[in-house]
């Protein structure tokens, strides 16, 4: 990595990286970057050191994940209980719960899920609609609530929020008819304004 000296006080870092197997030029602003990673929103690019212990934490929980057996999806009370033991399991494994670990325990993919709540599709019942959508509040406030002690990277919360909470980006927009000072013209008015082609006549 090499600095560039551009104007007065002003120094770019250029470097050679790789992304995907490409290798690609990268300029920017050193103290920039620097800045970046005390920012709270971003510090260290967002990304913390992962230890062997974590990672073998998360691991186990995507196999119980992987090994759990589906409940009978007619039966909200077994519904239930399997989403009861996949969030005691992640207590156990001190992991946190997400919605695709949630929906994987009842054998169900983030779009069957959505599908059913919105009623897309009937392929679950009444019961078991209502208990899936008391599992997904829950879920929306557990990350509230990380959110809000600080315990999640504001970038990601609000990621989760609109992929799974239905949080939405909303902009009101307020139209007002183009009013004119001047009064509104008759038929007659309009035509006196209207050229004619003589010669076409």
């Amino acid at each position: 990595m090499e600095y560039i000296h551009v104007l007065p006080g002003l120094f770019l870092f250029v470097g050679i990286i790789q992304i995907g197997g490409i290798w690609i030029m990268a300029k920017g602003n050193p103290e920039a970057y620097k800045n970046a990673k005390n920012s709270p929103v971003i510090g260290d690019h967002g990304i913390s050191p992962i230890s062997k212990d974590e990672n073998e934490a998360l691991i186990l929980n995507a196999l119980d994940v992987f090994h759990s057996t589906p409940p009978d999806l007619n039966d909200p009370e077994a519904v239930a209980q399997s989403i009861d033991q996949y969030f005691r399991s992640c207590i156990d494994r001190g992991v946190r719960p997400g919605n695709m670990g949630l929906y994987g325990v009842l054998g169900l993919s983030r779009q069957e899920v959505s599908e059913a709540l919105t009623g897309r599709t009937h392929k679950l019942g009444s019961s078991t609609i209502d208990t899936i959508k008391k599992a997904c509040t829950a879920m929306s406030t557990y990350r509230e609530s990380l959110g809000s002690s600080g315990k999640l990277n504001p970038v990601t919360l609000i990621f989760w929020q609109k992929n799974f909470d239905g949080l939405k980006d909303v902009q009101d927009v307020v139209v007002t008819p183009n009013s004119s000072v001047e009064p509104e013209m008759t038929i007659e008015q309009i035509e006196q304004d209207i050229p004619i082609d003589v010669d076409s006549l």
